[in-house]
């Protein structure tokens, strides 16, 4: 056993002795497990041979001695390695038990001896294990030795979990107290009571206290059984190192209580029934135990009583490595399924129709609790056979239908069948059978999203965030609402409520201040189209308060000082602007050009009039055409070209109101025009139209008429909607007389009614 000991420690103890340059010794500490496949039981392993150390240092002399030494240190320091809490208890008490044994053998000076042999390579384990910690500079479980032994209280998250098992465990005992629910269940049965207290598909498949799982599993009575054998085990060693008389019997039962001891602290606080390399150490205590008491048995007068005994045990071994064959056959099943990793591969090296051929009787689940008809099921969808895969599905949930995995993949196969309503069904109820799934959250989520259900949206976000609240999911629920239409003042109150929770929040104070933008710029041309306009330059600063560097904000105002000929201000605004990248369709230039052509600064006004062709806006093109040869030009030409474009502006404006309706807005601006030019024909055409629309057609036939006073309408459509209001005023003579004219210039709509109007 010492020998065993000392390699199974060495293994993992040379890492550590000599470290590579490039090692990281937190990669070597994390990756302590040996061929136990966890650092778990790595510790509790070595520590239940730490009873059969002690008895052969206290026992032999000479190179034995020394070489068990060695090992202890060794399996001591790779336990302290580990961070392993449990196997710290085991040390304490069976270090109390026996060198109180020791004392009570003799109390002398060399029971004193053997009991600083024993805490030697102990000491000097500690030291080195807080060497290597320091070394390590890492938090939490390897800072040191001293702080995982103050970690051994009910306070941190991982006492925490055991606790919330434990209650688990009862819970099932309490509403399962006959059968219990199945020895093995448990790993199936507690996922229920989990769901809110485990994250995304982490369930922890065992109580993490074996006689509270025995009690859940198989009743009450039966727990009682098991427990009570633990408490026999005890009393039996206990009773036999206190009163025998005879040296080997007490060497025999004081190894057996030790073992006892580190066996059902290990119960008490992991799973060592499932741990091979614990059940051999079970089955060691048990045979002890029993031996101890039947030294003085002769079997061979009763020979008949031992073969049957021998032929018992005989047909349980072959009934038991049956079983064993079909739970390897199980185990090479799931080995296969993992390499194949069908959950994020779209084809594996097996098909659904192989996975369903060689199930296993039992057991029907993976060591991780998923049904083995639950992969063949993801295998099917990953080859397009929905209806099998629907099939295992509901074979997969009646043996394991709690973790949303089975829901999540049904929402999958109702998704690429098109059916979005059914894959909206299964998102939701995948998500509060798991709620603290960040993946099945997110899935769930973004199919509210899709549907704008706001409602479901606040839901899931609330649900989630009780039990994992981070700023990532606000951000999450509040890109959701802003694109599913929620109301600006709940979302502005929602991202409130978050900042108060992550006041530091980059991306939450940047969702609101994009909201806080949006709502200014847009309230603030609201503003200018109801002519408020310094509510509307109140409202583009507020929106550069946010964002000094916002263009559209920049632009906005430098149209508002353009408007009022506070030419200087315009053009600092607008120059603004463009420092920064997003305003490509010429319109900011061809304004930045007007600005200095007010001023009559033509370089730069030529410059941005070029730059604004360049970019395609239709009005620098007829503009910049004609403003080449301004240099000869005369002051008189020049304004008027710049009112000319101030005209084409307004009128352009005007239309743009009359499309939307806003019929005061645009005979403001074809006014406007009018103040400019009061000979303007389309200021005048566009007024008369506007009347007309209105009903007020006296007024219309004024405008339209002072309209054709000018040359330049040669469309015919001024004297054809000129007829149109003369017709409202029954005056045929004139109504007929504009209808010929604007025939004449080929209107389309005056031929068409000429013949029935003016007989």
């Amino acid at each position: 056993m010492g020998i065993s000991a000392f390699l199974q420690a060495w293994q993992q103890l040379c890492n550590f002795i000599i470290i590579p340059k490039q090692a990281s010794i937190i990669d070597l500490l994390t990756a302590m497990k040996g061929n136990t496949g966890n650092i778990n039981i790595l510790a509790a392993s070595l520590t239940i041979k730490v009873p059969f150390l002690m008895l052969g240092i206290t026992h032999y002399a000479g190179y034995k001695k020394y070489f068990l030494l060695t090992a202890l240190f060794s399996v001591t320091a790779v336990i302290f390695l580990t961070g392993a809490r449990a196997p710290l208890i085991n040390l304490f008490l069976i270090y109390f038990f026996y060198i109180i044994y020791l004392l009570k053998e003799t109390f002398s000076r060399l029971s004193f001896i053997k009991i600083i042999h024993l805490i030697v390579p102990i000491l000097i384990a500690v030291l080195f294990a807080n060497s290597i910690f320091e070394k390590s500079k890492a938090k939490g479980r390897y800072v040191s030795l001293e702080n995982r032994v103050s970690e051994i209280n009910t306070k941190d998250a991982s006492s925490q979990a055991r606790l919330a098992y434990w209650k688990n465990a009862l819970k099932i005992a309490e509403k399962n107290p006959i059968f219990g629910i199945g020895l093995g269940n448990y790993q199936v049965e507690s996922i229920p009571y989990e769901r809110t207290i485990s994250d995304d598909s982490i369930v922890s498949l065992h109580a993490h206290n074996d006689f509270l799982e025995i009690l859940s599993e198989t009743g009450i009575l039966n727990g009682l059984v098991y427990f009570s054998l633990f408490v026999l085990l005890f009393f039996i060693n206990l009773k036999n190192v206190i009163k025998s008389t005879n040296p080997l019997l007490k060497l025999f039962a004081i190894l057996t209580l030790m073992l006892v001891i580190v066996y059902g602290v290990d119960s008490f606080f992991n799973f060592p029934i499932y741990r091979p390399t614990m059940a051999i150490f079970f089955s060691l205590l048990l045979a002890f135990t029993v031996l101890s008491n039947s030294y003085n048995i002769d079997y061979r007068s009763n020979s008949k009583t031992v073969k049957i005994i021998s032929g018992i045990l005989v047909l349980a071994s072959a009934a038991t490595t049956y079983s064993s064959y079909i739970i390897y056959k199980a185990s090479n099943l799931e080995y296969l399924i993992t390499g194949d990793d069908i959950n994020n591969n779209s084809k594996g090296k097996l098909t659904g129709d192989e996975v369903i051929s060689r199930m296993s009787i039992y057991p029907n689940t993976f060591s991780s609790s998923e049904s083995f008809y639950e992969y063949a099921g993801i295998y099917y969808i990953r080859e397009k056979k929905y209806d099998k895969a629907l099939k295992c599905f509901s074979k997969a949930g009646k043996i394991n239908g709690y973790t949303g995995r089975i829901e999540f993949y049904k929402q999958v196969i109702s998704r690429q069948k098109g059916n979005t309503d059914s894959a909206y069904v299964y998102s939701k109820q995948a998500f509060y059978l798991r709620p603290r799934n960040y993946a099945i959250y997110k899935s769930a989520l973004n199919f509210a999203i899709s549907k704008k259900d706001t409602l479901e949206i606040l839901r899931e976000h609330q649900i989630f965030s009780k039990y994992r609240p981070t700023s990532e999911t606000w951000n999450l629920a509040v890109k959701g609402l802003n694109y599913s239409g929620y109301s600006y003042k709940n979302l502005i109150g929602f991202i409130a409520e978050g900042l108060k929770k992550y006041p530091k929040d980059s991306l939450l104070l940047k969702q609101k201040n994009q909201l806080l933008l949006g709502s200014y710029l847009s309230g603030g041309q609201n503003f200018e189209n109801r002519s408020q306009l310094k509510q509307a330059l109140k409202s583009y600063e507020q929106a550069l308060k946010i964002d000094s560097k916002n263009i559209y904000a920049s632009q906005n105002i430098g149209f508002y000082y353009l408007k009022q000929n506070q030419n200087e201000k315009a053009i600092t605004h607008l120059l603004n602007a463009l420092k920064h990248s997003g305003l490509n369709d010429g319109k900011t230039e061809f304004y930045l050009g007007i600005a200095y052509l007010k001023l009559n600064n033509k370089t730069n006004a030529l410059k941005y009039f070029t730059i604004s062709r360049a970019k395609n806006y239709p009005l620098a093109k007829s503009v910049i055409s004609n403003f080449k040869n301004t240099s000869l030009i005369d002051k008189k030409i020049l304004i008027k070209r710049k009112n000319d474009l101030l005209i084409a502006n307004y009128i352009t404006e005007g239309q743009n109101f009359e499309e939307q309706k806003k019929m005061d807005q645009a005979l403001e601006s074809y006014k406007k025009a009018l103040e400019i030019d009061s000979k303007n024909i389309y200021a005048f055409q566009n007024i008369g139209f506007y009347y007309l629309k209105l009903g007020q057609t006296k007024t219309a036939i004024n405008y339209l008429l002072n309209a054709l006073k000018y040359p330049g309408l040669r469309d015919g459509k001024t004297e054809y909607f000129l007829a149109i209001c003369y017709l409202r005023e029954d005056d045929k003579t004139n109504a007929c007389k504009y209808l010929n004219i604007s025939k004449s210039k080929s209107y389309t709509a005056a031929q068409q009614i000429i013949e029935k109007i003016c007989k």
